[in-house]
């Protein structure tokens, strides 16, 4: 049977480290900016990557700092 994670204090530093939110805010600002401001698809898909992959990282951290996360049974194999 599969156990709730618990929490996490490495990630929960990580989430609340003001030069990480700094970082990944000025890196997602970037890439709206640069969504908004190009004309070419392909640079415009590759921002919109950028943007979700922070998004996905700070959603992950907060999981993880939560404990929310599901830990497999041990000996299961994936």
């Amino acid at each position: 049977m599969a156990h709730k994670a618990s929490p996490n204090g490495e990630a929960e530093r990580l989430l609340n480290h003001p030069l990480i939110h700094q970082i990944l805010d000025d890196l997602e600002r970037d890439a709206l900016d640069a969504i908004i401001n190009t004309n070419d698809e392909r640079h415009r898909a590759e921002h919109v990557w950028e943007v979700r992959s922070i998004r996905s990282l700070r959603q992950k951290l907060k999981t993880l700092a939560e404990g929310k996360t599901i830990l497999p049974k041990k000996g299961t194999v994936a």
